[in-house]
């Protein structure tokens, strides 16, 4: 329930403040006294777009808090507490507007976006507009009217997302349609690059270990004779190798040894430089041995070696990365003859959703029927007591021929018909009604259908306009009656609404 509105610099109002209670409340007054501001400003806290005239001339910002109170089981208390809103029985909304057009909102202290806004204002709130009446001649709002007035909420729901599913699956089919030419192309063209590359084993191959293998075996004679000239100076040189120019050092110095313990240090060093020269020696003889280039494995390296540069050229890769390449060809392959699966899949699930899309349209087309029989009986009874003695009215729910049509609405068309007068027969109510007519019809239809809303508040902001006498106080009785389920609001100029 709507309990206050607090407004300051909004239009023309420096500050002004409405405290509610449940049943009836009535907001009256001249033209230009601010009656309507109330209500844009509520719209505003519930999350309708601000333009710049929003804030009051010459000030800085406007400011709306609103407070409802919910209750505890409630659809708006179940919504607070699962977005961590939640403040007990109360709820407050604040929207802050600047003059520069930005805007701030908070539930409960907590930041908002305007998408929040709505979405709780939905559950708080409904309010019919003082030009409800123009909007009621077209088809779309014939359907959503006749849908208020039923008790199949979720069945409508069901009904656009079977839709929604069966909409982006058609949307699917037609891309893959598209793309299978192109698919087929590039499909001959990853088979014969695949091909290609599967004779050198890519996948398993460690191309780093092939290039080291190769660069060594391609400089074998070389380090061969490196190793065998570096064994021969360290052990075997004819004229003075390194062991030999060693054991001269240690013969020379040997005698002295007794007479400087700086000396006999040294001659072990030198000794141990003699043993590491042996060592070193009979390494690179090993070495020199175990460099036996097999001309056959160098070839066949030089034959890879060159194969893989001219597929990295190809492919415009660094030749270590061709694993890689190779496999993401494969993958993307496999994707592409996976696609004719996927259409198959795709065919077949278009098949069971449209199955259940005419299914759940039938059940909602009958729900319609059902729901079109009674606003058609409860409007006609209405229209005899605001004026139109004799009058008539019927909802007409014709089913769609076409068996391909596919609406979130269903496939129904929904068609409100009126008789406006006795012996006068049933016409589309846009080429029948005059204005005042419209707007009672029009009344007739919102007071009846709000009675099967859920919104704990129902507000009506002038929608009595083109009515007076005798009607206007049937009209405050109607609106005083549905006051005893809900809390309502009604900004009027009709003191016969005025006085209920």
């Amino acid at each position: 329930m709507l309990t206050r509105i607090h407004i300051q610099n909004v239009a023309i109002a420096s500050e002004a403040e409405v405290e509610l209670s449940a049943g009836m409340s009535v907001l009256t007054g001249e033209t230009g006294a601010g009656k309507s501001i109330l209500i844009d400003a509520l719209n505003l806290a519930l999350g309708d777009r601000a333009d710049v005239g929003v804030v009051r001339h010459g000030c800085d910002k406007a400011i709306i808090d609103v407070s409802f109170g919910v209750e505890r089981d409630g659809a708006a208390a179940r919504w607070l507490a699962a977005h961590g809103l939640a403040a007990g029985d109360e709820c407050h909304v604040r929207r802050v507007i600047a003059s520069g057009g930005r805007s701030k909102a908070f539930i409960n202290n907590g930041p908002a976006t305007l998408a929040t806004l709505r979405e709780l204002g939905e559950m708080l709130v409904e309010i019919h507009g003082q030009h409800e009446h123009q909007g009621l001649t077209r088809a779309g709002r014939q359907r959503h009217m006749l849908d208020a007035s039923g008790d199949y909420a979720e069945l409508v729901a069901a009904v656009r997302e079977s839709a929604e599913q069966l909409r982006a699956t058609r949307t699917r089919l037609e891309a893959l349609a598209g793309q299978a030419k192109e698919n087929l192309a590039q499909v001959e063209l990853l088979r014969y690059q695949i091909d290609e590359m599967r004779g050198l084993d890519l996948d398993g191959m460690d191309i780093a270990a092939v290039s080291r293998e190769h660069e060594r075996l391609a400089h074998a004679e070389d380090l061969r004779e490196v190793a065998r000239q570096a064994a021969q100076q360290l052990a075997r040189a004819e004229d003075m190798s390194v062991r030999q120019l060693i054991a001269r050092l240690i013969s020379a110095l040997q005698p002295w040894r007794e007479h400087s313990a700086e000396l006999a240090a040294l001659l072990e060093t030198l000794t141990e430089m003699d043993a590491m020269a042996d060592d070193a020696a009979r390494q690179m003889e090993k070495m020199a041995d175990a460099l036996n280039v097999d001309p056959q494995r160098a070839r066949q390296l030089d034959e890879l070696i060159a194969e893989l540069h001219g597929l990295a050229r190809k492919h415009d890769v660094p030749m270590r990365e061709l694993p890689e390449c190779y496999r993401q060809k494969t993958r993307r392959l496999a994707q592409l003859e996976r696609a004719d699966t996927d259409v198959s899949e795709l065919r077949a699930r278009q098949q069971q959703l449209r199955a259940r899309y005419v299914a759940l349209s039938a059940e909602l087309h009958a729900k319609r029927r059902q729901a079109a029989q009674v606003l058609s009986r409860r409007v006609t009874e209405n229209m005899q007591s605001l004026g139109m003695k004799g009058g008539a009215f019927s909802v007409e729910v014709e089913a769609e021929e076409d068996a391909e049509a596919v609406s979130a609405h269903g496939r129904d068309r929904v068609r409100f018909m009126v008789s406006a007068n006795p012996g006068q027969p049933l016409l589309p109510l846009s080429k029948v009604a005059s204005g005042g007519e419209l707007s009672r019809i029009s009344l007739a239809v919102t007071v009846i259908c709000a009675a099967a809303n859920a919104a704990p508040t129902m507000i009506f902001d002038e929608v009595d306009s083109g009515i007076g006498g005798g009607v206007a106080e049937v009209v405050g009785r109607q609106l005083r009656a549905l006051a005893a389920a809900r809390q309502v609001l009604c900004v009027t100029h009709l003191p016969q609404v005025a006085a209920q």
